[in-house]
């Protein structure tokens, strides 16, 4: 029955790590819809913001993971 549990507990921490991506990007669309500017301006910030948060989130997820050592 643990064993049961514990699958359940790591199928729902592996569902949260797109929780950080959908925030972000959401946060992104937001700020970059009430811009007036040109459309290949936004579109330019919109691709730069993402990779950017992409490479941060991952980053830290990273750092912040264990890993069990070998």
């Amino acid at each position: 029955m643990s064993n049961l549990n514990n699958q359940r507990l790591k199928l729902k921490l592996h569902q949260l790590r797109l929780v950080p991506y959908l925030a972000i990007g959401s946060l992104i669309f937001y700020l970059n819809s009430n811009l007036d500017l040109n459309y290949i301006v936004k579109g330019y910030l919109v691709l730069m913001e993402s990779q950017l948060c992409i490479i941060v989130i991952y980053l830290l997820t990273a750092k912040f993971t264990n890993k069990p050592d070998k």
